[in-house]
C-alpha cells in the first residue's frame, strides 16, 4: 500500500504511532544526494508493511548524512523494511514524553536531535534523564522562541535517548546554545542536573532540515481542542446535522482542512453563508490579531471536506479577492453581526473565504476519507 501524504513532518502526537524506529547513513557530499534519492524511490516503489504509518527523511544540515524517522502501529515495527529501504540498520525506541509551544507554533524549519547513551541498559535510568530534562525546561522563564517542540524517545534496549526537537531554524538553535552560556538551551542552573547526571557514556546534537516526509492517512479526523466546539461536531456527525446545523439560530457547517504540519486532517465547525452553490466562511477568529488555524491550513491545502447538514462532498477553498469580500461581507453580517465588531477592533484583514464544491453535494453512507488521501 502507498503512502497517503507526502511532504509533511511527522506528526508526533498521532496516537496510534507505538513505535519508532531510526535509520542514520553517513555519506560524503559527492554521495548524499544519490543516497536520499536512492532512500526516497524505494519509499515510492516498495510496498508499504502493513504497520507503517509513517517514514520521513531528513539530511543532516552540515552534510554527511541522511537519517530517516518511521513511525509504526504498536508491536508493526518492521526493521528488515528499513534497512532494505535506507541501507542502514535502525535503532527502535518509544516516546517517552513530549512537550510543544502554546499556541498555533509556527512549521519547523529544522530538526534538533540530541543523542544520549547511557552505560548499559536500565530503563528508569532513561526515564530519570528525561525528567531531569523536563525539569530544568520547568524552570526557565525566557526559553528561546526559535524552539518549537521535544519529544523524547527511549530506546528499547534500554541504553539511549533521542529528543527528537522542531526549530524554527538552525541559527535559531545555534543562538539559544551560545545565549545559554553552557550549552544548552536555556541558562536555569537546573541544567547542571542533566549535564553531570550519572551513568552517562556519551551525548551529541546534530542538525537536519527535511527531504521528503510520507504519510498514511489517519481514519478520523482531529477536532477542534476547545471543548464546546468539539461537543458541537460530535452531535453534528452522529445526527447527521438534524443536531448541530443550525446551532444558536446561525448555520453551521463542519470544514475538515489537512494540517500545514502535520499532513492530519483536522476538523471545526464554522457558521457559513452562501453565494449561488458556493460557501462563505469568515476568518474572524472573534477578532483575534491572529488567523485562526483552519484558515492558514487551507490556504496551503485548498482541497477541504465540507459536511452541510447530512451531506458530505469534497470542496476547494480560496480567499476572496477585495472585489469579491466587499460584495460578500454583508451576505456574512447579516448573518452575524458580530463580524463587523471582530473587524472594526483586529488590525488584522480578516479573511473571508469562497469554498466550491468539486463534487456533487450528496448524502454519505459511511465514512468520507479526508482531504490530502
Amino acid at each position: 500500500m502507498a503512502p497517503d501524504t507526502r511532504d509533511t513532518w511527522p506528526d508526533l502526537t498521532r496516537t496510534d504511532a507505538g513505535g519508532v524506529l531510526v535509520s542514520e547513513r553517513t555519506a560524503d557530499a559527492a554521495q548524499l544526494r544519490a543516497v536520499a534519492e536512492d532512500t526516497i524511490a524505494a519509499l515510492e516503489r516498495l510496498p508499504w508493511p502493513p504497520g507503517l504509518l509513517s517514514f520521513t527523511v531528513f539530511a543532516r544540515t552540515d552534510g554527511g548524512a541522511v537519517l530517516t524517522y518511521s513511525q509504526w502501529a504498536d508491536g508493526a515495527a518492521d526493521p528488515g523494511f528499513v534497512a532494505e529501504v535506507t541501507g542502514a540498520e535502525p535503532i527502535a525506541y518509544r516516546l517517552y514524553r513530549g512537550s510543544v509551544r502554546d499556541g498555533d507554533p509556527p512549521a519547523p524549519g529544522c530538526l534538533v536531535l540530541v543523542r544520549v547513551e547511557f552505560e548499559g541498559p536500565d530503563e528508569d535510568r532513561q526515564r530519570r534523564w528525561i525528567d531531569t530534562v523536563f525539569g530544568a525546561l520547568a524552570s526557565e522563564t525566557d526559553l528561546h522562541p526559535g524552539g518549537i517542540s521535544g519529544h523524547f524517545h527511549t530506546s528499547v534496549d534500554g541504553t539511549r535517548v533521542l529528543n527528537y526537537a522542531e526549530w524554527t531554524g538552525e541559527d535559531a538553535h545555534r543562538d539559544a546554545l551560545e545565549r545559554s552560556g553552557q550549552g544548552t538551551v536555556g541558562a536555569s542552573p537546573e541544567w547542571r542536573k542533566v549535564k553531570e547526571f550519572p551513568g552517562v557514556k556519551a551525548s551529541g546534537v546534530t542538525r537536519y532540515h527535511l527531504l521528503r516526509g510520507f504519510s498514511r492517512r489517519w481514519e478520523e479526523p482531529l477536532d477542534s481542542p476547545t471543548d464546546w466546539v468539539a461537543g458541537h461536531i460530535r452531535a453534528y456527525v452522529e445526527t447527521g446535522g438534524r443536531e448541530g446545523h443550525l446551532y444558536q439560530g446561525w448555520p453551521t457547517l463542519l470544514l475538515t482542512t489537512r494540517g500545514r504540519r502535520t499532513g492530519r486532517p483536522r476538523r471545526t465547525a464554522l457558521i457559513y453563508g452562501r453565494d449561488g452553490d458556493r460557501y462563505l466562511l469568515v476568518g474572524s477568529n472573534a477578532g483575534s490579531e491572529h488567523h485562526p488555524a483552519w484558515y492558514l491550513n487551507l490556504a496551503e491545502h485548498a482541497e477541504v471536506e465540507l459536511q452541510v447538514g447530512a451531506d458530505r462532498f469534497t470542496a476547494l477553498a480560496r480567499t476572496a479577492t477585495a472585489e469579491e469580500k466587499a460584495r460578500l461581507w454583508p451576505r456574512m453580517t447579516s448573518i452575524f453581526p458580530l463580524y463587523d465588531d471582530y473587524r472594526a477592533r483586529s488590525e488584522r484583514d480578516i479573511p473571508l473565504v469562497i469554498v466550491e464544491p468539486v463534487e456533487a453535494p450528496g448524502r454519505t453512507g459511511g465514512r468520507t476519507d479526508p482531504p490530502g488521501t
